[in-house]
């Protein structure tokens, strides 16, 4: 039997091969023999383990991390209807980060942090009266706040970009923030980003704001649709409520918050290995996965002037775009320039990635919200089928507010980001000390950081790999970029980037 890796967040039962007459039984579901018995499965699966491994990871990337990488990019918006003429096209600001690993190609995962504050409405005006977006009344359902934008709307004069952008060829145009974090924090136009501790000189107490995921954009009514499930409020005495059980504040002008994405396998829910295994000189690897385990899904493929590219470096002057296959009926929750309908179509590219299998999803018990749930296990059965038809696919492309379950770089984002998410009370068991474990992996994170840049990364890797953004429409990073963007890959272009240098200084790469 071949022996199974380990991964980043885990390391698998090891088995490998024996005499027949020295295979070990599997005996009940709580052995120690060749499968995980459930007290270690559920260990593995924990937020817990994510919160506290993230938590070593931000800790030791403050003091030493020389891979971070600031840009901005500024999204192509097409010329001629008034709200483009009125507003400038729409800049995004972020980082790319990379973590040294061991269980990745080239031994980097790459994590994307798009700043809080990307789009300020505030920033943006209505052609017709020249006045500035701000929210000019909120209604409620069961499950929604619907937000409206002051101005006068219509069919001839609709929200500018990024809320909404008319592309020539595309029915509807795009509406970018859909998915997006939405968050009401500018009191006055102009004004600086309210935070946790700003207090309003007024009433000498904190504002306060909410935090909610934009499911819908009507650019001819300015009517926003926010959803109330996975919602945050934090309140004036600076606790953090989900959902919350306000809606956004008439008079305030809103922004984006900040996203996070990940390349590593526990976010994708796919193992890349294509290229090469740095720890095991140099031997290729390709993924698969066994026939029994493939599910139905939808994949990506990448193509420059229409021809098939996969490979994983893009020099600087190619732009690529992405294509995404899945099977009749599933609405994809994301914008994307072409899809491709194929009804045979699985979870898995083979040779490029295969499929790992989970989904990690966090929710609330709020009876009062339609679907909501507590918090579980993982859920593997992540599509629904009728009479042998694909009637649902749940693949997470959109980073949920407080329903995804954060892989450990992004938890350590959050940490930098000083939004500390709360401690998740699943705590493993079956250990002899907490302290003693978490003590061991604040070594082990040192030990393997320091490892894998003295003897893999500098020596060997970045000489040979690309960096933020020549690696930006590669295929591991594509898919990742085009949820951090959350525009068509078509419009995620090379010559759009703007970097800055450790002394903050601007260069187009």
């Amino acid at each position: 039997m071949a022996k199974k890796s380990g991964s980043s967040f885990g390391n698998f039962i090891q088995s490998s091969v024996s005499a027949p007459n020295g295979v070990k039984p599997i005996t009940t579901e709580f052995s120690r023999g060749s499968v995980p018995d459930s007290i270690y499965a559920a260990n593995r699966e924990s937020a817990w383990s994510r919160w506290r491994r993230g938590y070593e990871l931000a800790t030791a990337t403050f003091y030493d991390n020389s891979y971070e990488y600031p840009f901005q990019y500024q999204i192509p918006v097409p010329s001629g209807t008034p709200s483009s003429v009125a507003n400038p096209a729409p800049i995004i600001s972020g980082t790319f980060v990379g973590f040294p690993t061991k269980n990745k190609e080239m031994g980097m995962h790459w994590a994307g942090w798009r700043y809080a504050g990307s789009m300020r409405s505030d920033k943006l005006t209505d052609p017709v009266t020249t006045s500035g977006l701000y929210i000019e009344s909120v209604t409620e359902d069961a499950n929604n706040w619907y937000v409206k934008l002051a101005g006068s709307w219509s069919a001839a004069n609709p929200l500018p970009p990024p809320f909404f952008v008319a592309v020539p060829g595309v029915p509807g145009g795009l509406t970018p923030l859909n998915s997006e974090i939405i968050e009401d924090r500018v009191i006055t136009p102009g004004g600086e980003i309210i935070d946790k501790d700003t207090i309003d000189p007024t009433t000498q107490k904190r504002y306060g704001y909410v935090q909610a995921v934009l499911t819908a954009t009507n650019p001819t009514t300015g009517v926003l649709t926010l959803r109330k499930a996975g919602s945050v409020q934090v309140t004036p005495d600076q606790e953090y409520l989900t959902p919350s059980p306000i809606g956004l504040t008439p008079g305030r002008y809103i922004i984006t918050g900040a996203r996070f994405c990940c390349s590593c396998q526990d976010f994708t829910h796919r193992d890349y290995a294509f290229l090469r295994d740095i720890t095991k000189s140099n031997r290729r690897l390709f993924p698969r996965n066994r026939v029994a385990s493939i599910k139905p899904g939808r994949f990506e493929l990448t193509r420059r002037d229409g021809v098939l590219d996969n490979s994983a470096m893009t020099p600087g002057d190619v732009n690529r775009q992405m294509e995404v296959y899945g099977p009749s009926g599933y609405q994809l929750p994301f914008d994307v320039a072409d899809s491709v309908v194929d009804n045979k179509a699985t979870r898995d590219n083979p040779g490029i990635y295969s499929d790992f299998g989970a989904t990690y999803i966090r929710s609330t018990a709020n009876p009062g919200i339609t679907g909501a749930r507590a918090e579980g296990m993982p859920g593997f059965k992540d599509y629904s089928t009728n009479q042998g038809e694909i009637t649902a696919l749940t693949d997470n492309w959109e980073p949920l507010l407080d329903e995804l379950r954060y892989c450990k770089h992004i938890y350590a984002l959050k940490f930098a980001d000083n939004t500390f998410p709360p401690e998740p009370s699943d705590f493993p068991v079956g250990r002899e000390s907490m302290a003693d474990w978490e003590q061991r992996l604040v070594s082990q994170t040192e030990s393997e950081q320091e490892s894998i840049k003295s003897s893999l990364l500098n020596a060997f890797s970045l000489s040979q790999m690309d960096v933020p953004p020549y690696n930006c429409q590669s295929v591991m990073m594509m898919p990742m970029m085009q949820k951090l963007f959350n525009v068509p890959t078509d419009f995620i272009l090379m010559q759009g980037f703007t970097m800055f240098d450790k002394n903050g200084q601007p260069y187009k790469p």
